[in-house]
């Protein structure tokens, strides 16, 4: 009797296992179910081993978006300025006095090419911002939408700030190798043997040391305030700031960056600005073209921070519509 009851259980547990069995079969063979749709698990775990997109599917994501028009803006700038530099540096004196100077294209070139870049980048960092304001005062509204071109450039200011602390970074970097060049090693024991011909005992130039301590020291707190900027920009650090803190450090600490760099390529200049030696074939050289971007956008800054300017942005940003002379007499018609 027991036996029976177990085997007429067995059977029922078979039935119920068939029934469940025969419902699953029947859900997967349903019928507006696409196969890849039914499998998706088994394709999502095949390309997650793999570490592959699914094919259908690659052509649809783009790769670091925001990163496009700063790296673009960046190898344009870098080829435009190593082009400029060779030419001056490099090309001039081999037709000019047949001397051969390309050693300096490894390190004196580049290190040539890294700072107008960085500064370059970093005042295309503010400068959407200035434009922002002008295109805010006038429509007299913050609700009119920027243009596109504009809206892309806002976006990417963070890529921008970064490609500029790499390039003053690298820049830096440069510049403490200068000493262990064997070139420059030649070149000081030249400079030892022509003192001593002259019978000098000091070759102390008082200006000359003061021009490169406040470079120095300029462009040790401009990269410092760039590594301040740079850190701030990780999500996990900005999502802990509040508003006006991140506002704050971006924005008035980015100024201050951006003024330090341009003191600092202007002390590095000196008093090169008069020497006609320095624009070979009618050319600027290197840090004059450095600093015109940067000196208009503090200008521009400069500008909006004046009272009347400034609280009329105020009251635009603030929500208010500002008014102005042409929709007067527009609404009047």
């Amino acid at each position: 009797m027991h036996r029976s009851t177990i085997t007429s259980n067995s059977k029922s547990l078979y039935r119920l296992i068939c029934t469940v069995c025969s419902f699953q079969i029947m859900d997967l063979q349903a019928p507006g179910i696409p196969e890849e749709i039914k499998f998706s698990h088994m394709h999502q775990r095949t390309h997650t081993d793999e570490f592959e997109p699914p094919p259908n599917k690659y052509c649809e994501y783009d790769i670091f978006p925001k990163w496009h028009l700063p790296v673009k803006t960046a190898l344009i700038l870098s080829l435009f300025i190593f082009t400029y530099t060779f030419l001056r540096d490099i090309i001039h004196p081999f037709i000019t006095v047949q001397e051969n100077v390309f050693y300096k294209i490894p390190i004196l070139v580049i290190n040539k090419v890294l700072p107008v870049v960085s500064i370059t980048l970093l005042a295309l960092v503010y400068l959407p911002g200035i434009l922002a304001a002008g295109f805010q005062f006038r429509y007299g509204t913050k609700y009119r939408r920027f243009p596109q071109w504009l809206d892309r450039w806002m976006l990417s200011r963070k890529q921008f700030g970064l490609l500029s602390f790499l390039f003053a970074s690298v820049h830096a970097c440069y510049s403490l190798c200068y000493p262990l060049r064997r070139s420059y090693r030649y070149k000081l024991l030249n400079w030892a043997y022509q003192q001593v011909q002259k019978k000098k005992e000091n070759a102390w130039i008082e200006h000359d040391v003061w021009r490169m301590e406040i470079y120095v020291s300029l462009g040790i707190l401009a990269l410092a305030l760039l590594a301040l900027l740079a850190v701030t920009s990780i999500p996990s650090v900005s999502y802990s700031l509040t508003w006006r803190e991140f506002h704050y450090i971006q924005s008035k600490m980015g100024y201050l960056a951006l003024l330090l760099c341009t003191i600092h390529a202007l002390v590095f200049a000196w008093d090169k600005w008069i020497d006609l030696h320095q624009y070979l074939w009618y050319t600027p050289p290197t840090f004059i073209i450095a600093v015109i971007l940067p000196i208009t956008v503090l200008t521009c800054k400069v500008v909006l921070l004046f009272p009347c300017f400034r609280k009329r942005l105020q009251k635009i940003r603030s929500g208010c519509t500002v008014v102005t002379n042409e929709t007067q007499i527009t609404s009047k018609l």
